[in-house]
């Protein structure tokens, strides 16, 4: 494969090195030979693996970081104002957003698979890597969280496959090439970039007429949002789903003594398979319905990558099992929309049927929990109680028009409670819960650091 940058490029640093999308980039220049350095807010876990390969990483952003490199690479949530992007323009060192970055190099490979989508976008995915990643087609596989089967985000293949998740906040899956674009799903998120949901869907017309002309663009039948789309689309279109007419459907799909989702897989008339599902949840039958489809597509013979299915255990932070605590089973999971905490905690009762289900929430960015609070309000009808934390500020200043309190004086059912901070969550938790509940933390910032929490004082007692 051909050198993703100049021969005058040798060093390059990259800003925001511990997300889940930069440490696959770390990861793929390293793979290249490339000299590497790094910064990012925190040292997480992705920050210590990076640090292991011998990649030196500042934990905060300073001006003299950038200082020496060849090239920058950014993530998304860093703009003007940040001192690295500051001194880089200073010094006239080129910058690359993450999104460019995996524009060119998807336009190294002969297939570009793009996993887009306002929910599912990860677990498809992982899906997909866990069906492929043993396949003679070597495929590189990249995913926006950690999996289990790849011990990590990526498998560099050398093959000329790629499968990539590609996000529409601010509009980046535009700049994936795609041979095969998938739509599992449209939303009404990231609205605070967008403005409307008549600009998303528009992007998402975008994102499928770009789809290379030989190509083709494979779509969730069963969302509403995007089958309104599908008159504008130009490109040949493929579909799945559960609830409607679909080229791929799954039929009879029911819960086995264990609690396992088994069901059939058709192509158009033809039995593709039988799977049983470790995920619960309808839409983990859509997620698997859409991998089936990318890697039929690639592959005929489908019978032994539907086995990998039932061996799957989710991408991490979907469903994540944390143990217990006073004998309640303790999970984490990503949801943050309310569309995607509903369906995930109605998922969590189909599986504990006479458990009391308890969440604990972080309300992610100022704006989300303002636009979407009405929807927030009724999202959380399948727990039995939620106890909610101090918004996550993420990428945005301060904004005292909204607050989580606000939320918990309207939420009417189920009881909702305010834990402002991890000491206060955590106290509730060892507090009150018992045998027979389940616990959830929910949100895509940190909430997952309460189980740290746990392990932290449980080390200390000991």
């Amino acid at each position: 494969m051909n050198e993703l940058f100049s021969p005058d490029i040798k060093k390059i640093h990259l800003i925001g090195i511990g997300g889940s999308s930069m440490v696959t980039v770390a990861e793929l220049l390293l793979d290249r030979g490339y000299e590497l350095t790094g910064s990012d807010m925190a040292r997480n876990v992705n920050v210590i693996r990076l640090e292991k390969k011998g990649i030196p990483i500042s934990i905060g952003h300073f001006p003299k970081s950038v200082r020496g490199a060849d090239l920058i690479i950014h993530t998304s949530a860093v703009h003007d104002g940040n001192p690295e992007i500051d001194e880089a323009k200073r010094l006239g060192i080129p910058l690359l957003k993450r999104s460019k970055f995996f524009g060119i190099l998807t336009n190294k490979y002969k297939h570009s698979v793009a996993i887009s989508g306002a929910h599912g976008k990860s677990t498809a995915t992982a899906m997909v890597s866990a069906m492929m990643s043993d396949s003679p087609l070597d495929p590189t596989l990249i995913v926006g969280a950690s999996v289990h089967e790849l011990d990590g985000n990526i498998k560099i293949g050398k093959g000329d496959i790629i499968v990539n998740e590609a996000c529409e906040f601010e509009a980046s899956f535009l700049d994936f090439k795609r041979t095969l674009s998938v739509i599992l799903n449209i939303d009404d998120d990231h609205l605070d970039y967008y403005g409307s949901l008549k600009n998303i869907q528009k992007a998402f017309v975008e994102f499928a007429n770009g789809t290379e002309e030989d190509g083709f663009v494979l779509i969730n039948a069963d969302n509403k949002l995007a089958m309104e789309i599908v008159h504008e689309i130009k490109r040949r279109i493929v579909t799945f789903g559960v609830e409607n007419p679909a080229d791929y459907r799954a039929t009879n799909p029911h819960y086995d003594s264990e609690g396992y989702m088994i069901f059939d897989i058709y192509y158009k008339e033809d039995l593709l398979g039988t799977v049983e599902l470790s995920v619960p949840g309808v839409y983990n039958i859509q997620n698997a319905l859409a991998a089936t489809a990318i890697v039929h597509h690639f592959n005929e013979d489908i019978g032994p990558a539907l086995e990998k299915l039932h061996k799957f255990k989710g991408a991490v932070r979907r469903f994540d099992s944390h143990g217990q605590l006073n004998g309640a089973l303790l999970y984490d999971d990503f949801a943050h929309h309310p569309f995607e905490i509903y369906n995930m905690l109605k998922a969590v009762r189909s599986f504990f049927k006479d458990k009391r289900i308890v969440v604990g929430f972080q309300p992610h960015t100022y704006s989300r929990t303002k636009i979407l609070f009405e929807d927030f309000l009724t999202c959380f009808e399948y727990a039995d109680e939620v106890w909610i934390m101090d918004i996550y500020a993420a990428r945005e200043a301060h904004d005292p028009s909204i607050h989580s309190t606000m939320l918990v004086e309207a939420i009417k059912t189920p009881p909702t409670y305010y834990v402002p901070t991890f000491e206060d969550l955590r106290d509730k938790m060892r507090s009150e819960l018992k045998e027979g509940d389940v616990f959830f933390s929910v949100g895509c910032g940190d909430v997952y650091r309460i189980f740290d929490e746990f392990l932290f004082v449980d080390e200390e007692e000991d």
